[in-house]
Order: structure tokens, then sequence, then C-alpha cells
């Protein structure tokens, strides 16, 4: 499928391990990937966006915590941020002036502690 969609040419001698992944209800099973190089990875990510309106998503794995941070900053994207994403283990975000910026580990409080945009303090 990758191939099909012009993302990158993968063999075989490129993939470690792959499987799916079990759900409650056995439909659109997720399939986890294990890559023999990180330059593998970083072609696929790199050409993910190809793929926008297909019923394929490429994600990294991420920590609960890397998830919940994201998350927040997702929220706050009326206010602060245009933009959000994780990526080679990483947070960045892109202000509404442009600049792509990355969430450092010790701002990750700061993230999660912001009041949600809809909310309203008293």
């Amino acid at each position: 499928m990758l191939k099909d969609n012009d993302i990158c040419n993968i063999t075989m001698a490129d993939i470690d391990i792959a499987h799916r992944l079990p759900n409650k209800n056995n439909t659109n099973r997720e399939i986890i990937v294990r890559l023999v190089s990180r330059q593998t990875k970083g072609l696929i990510l790199a050409n993910r966006k190809k793929i926008r309106g297909t019923n394929i998503f490429i994600n990294e794995d991420m920590t609960r915590l890397n998830l919940h941070v994201l998350m927040c900053v997702k929220k706050t994207i009326a206010d602060e941020v245009s933009d959000a994403w994780f990526i080679n283990g990483r947070i960045m975000f892109k202000s509404h002036m442009n600049k792509i910026q990355s969430v450092k580990f010790e701002d990750y409080e700061h993230w999660i502690n912001l009041p949600s945009p809809n909310t309203t303090t008293k």
C-alpha cells in the first residue's frame, strides 16, 4: 500500500517485524511495524502526508505522557498554537506567527496545567 501511494519503496528486508494488534471488535485492527533502519522510518514519516484523505494512518508509538501532553498542546490551538504533531520522539507545534517550536520535557507540566480554551476562569 505504501508503494501504491508513492510514499516510499520499502522491501521485506526493511521490516524487522510486523503484526496486527488485537482490538475488541476485530475491525480495522492496527498494524505495528518495527523497521530495521531509522532512515526508512524517517522516509515513511516524511511522506505520510501523501496519504491524507485515505483510510491509512501512520503514527509513531507514543508513551501515555507524550500523548497526554500532545493533546493538551492541541487543545490550545485556538489561543496560541496553529498546529501540533509528534515526530522522532518530540512534540512540535507551530505558533500563529508560523514559528515552529518543540515542547521541552521541563515544560510538560505547563502544557498539562493550561486551562482549555473554551473554559473561563472565575
